[in-house]
């Protein structure tokens, strides 16, 4: 049922979806079938996160919220039982129905194939009834609240709902379900595939008009490449970037995540574009290495020395192959041609890592960076990039190919191979 009925409409599209409720359906089922028991699974959705004084940021969905669910608004929660599933959805105040719009909870219920939505009142309450018996619950284990690899500060929300349940049953312990969320989310339905394709066409369409209209010859700052990137993205029907674009001239290509895209663009410098749509979620990540003028001397040097990575690296992705190996094989390839253009003279770990100091490959999907265990082999309907690059700052030349590939019962398909990996001429 949905319990309570209010005129406005809070953001949910139902129009030009490669997505029916049906796909959602389905993934609980999977989800449920992969716990293998009849424990409670409770998955919170992400809320607003502040930007300054009483401004958000854009919000952005939890991505497996939105793989069994479907619904792109803030402060829901999905309780999955033994005999019923519901969606609990906050109480807005008149303010926020004013500003934000109101919950459309029927197109909630055809989005996600849901029919009971419970506001936040009614249904917190019966959720902490149906725990009071129940000893573990399934939830999405939340990380550290900083990850200090990254320097990020982790969103509180999985934090906040283990909290809530504990208080409701202190005798609670948490059955932690991410390794069965990546172990679906990595194997691409063809719903999946058909809107990481539609990312990767705009992708590859935009970049195309950049480099062969007067937007790359005449720019003379990253950030009038970013904004031309922004209008294809969207022209074509893209919901946005999918990450924050890079674009990377001169100096700045040796900055493997130069966002700020504020630098002056010299006629030879080379520009490392890695940018992205998103459509439906799914994330297209393409990079390529460009420049207002043909490609000359030690920075084509090591582009071509780039494509040969690359080229290994292809041939090496395929069913059955372990992740961790292929790494280690690429690297040694890597270490060969670092050695051949002088930048290194033993081929060590440490002498590699310091022009490649990335993976070469990594899942993609409704993240760019996207759920796999890198300790099993790759199966058949899983997507990754291949993205090998050599970055030298004492030169002031980056160089980064990247392309989307599609693992097949037999091999590889390049998904992004419409994007030539020359967009200008190499000589």
């Amino acid at each position: 049922m949905v319990a309570f009925d209010t005129p406005l409409i809070y953001t949910v599209h139902l129009m030009d979806t490669f997505f029916s409720a049906d796909f959602f359906i389905r993934n609980r089922q999977a989800l449920r079938n992969r716990i293998g028991s009849n424990i409670p699974i409770v998955i919170t959705g992400n809320g607003l996160m502040q930007r300054s004084g009483d401004e958000p940021t854009t919000f952005h969905q939890d991505s497996s919220f939105w793989y069994l669910t479907g619904i792109n608004n803030p402060d829901l929660t999905l309780v999955i039982l033994a005999n019923e599933t519901y969606l609990i959805v906050p109480v807005l105040s008149f303010e926020r129905e004013a500003f934000d719009g109101a919950h459309d909870l029927t197109a909630y219920a055809a989005r996600s194939g849901i029919q009971t939505i419970l506001d936040a009142r009614v249904g917190w309450q019966r959720l902490k009834s149906s725990l009071q018996d129940q000893r573990t619950v399934a939830v999405l284990a939340s990380p550290p609240a900083f990850m200090k690899r990254h320097g990020l500060h982790t969103l509180p929300y999985r934090r906040r709902l283990i909290a809530k349940l504990k208080r409701y049953n202190p005798r609670l312990s948490f059955q932690d379900v991410r390794p069965e969320m990546a172990a679906l989310r990595c194997i691409k339905q063809p719903q999946e595939l058909r809107a990481i394709q539609s990312a990767i066409d705009i992708t590859t369409e935009t970049l195309q008009e950049i480099v062969t209209k007067d937007t790359l010859a005449t720019a003379t700052r990253e950030y009038q490449i970013e904004a031309a990137l922004s209008y294809g993205f969207r022209n074509r029907g893209a919901e946005s970037h999918a990450f924050a674009p890079v674009v990377g001239a001169g100096r700045h290509s040796t900055t493997l995540h130069h966002t700020a895209n504020d630098g002056v663009i010299a006629l030879h410098d080379v520009i490392v574009l890695d940018v992205g749509a998103s459509v439906e979620h799914y994330a297209a990540d393409i990079t390529r290495t460009v420049s207002q003028q043909p490609i000359r001397g030690r920075a084509a040097e090591i582009f071509r020395a780039v494509a040969a990575v690359q080229d290994f690296a292809l041939s090496q992705i395929k069913p059955g192959i372990l992740p961790l190996d292929y790494e280690r094989r690429v690297r040694t390839y890597m270490g060969e041609q670092l050695r051949a253009l002088g930048v290194i003279t033993e081929v060590t770990d440490d002498a590699i890592h310091k022009y490649f100091p990335h993976a070469t490959s990594h899942f993609l999907g409704l993240d760019t960076h996207d759920v796999g265990d890198y300790r099993e082999p790759w199966q058949e309907n899983m997507v990754i990039t291949c993205e090998p690059g050599i970055y030298i700052p004492e030169e002031g030349i980056g160089v980064r190919i990247e392309d989307n590939v599609l693992i097949t019962s037999t091999g590889n398909t390049v998904l992004s191979a419409a994007c030539p990996r020359e967009l200008v001429a190499v000589q």
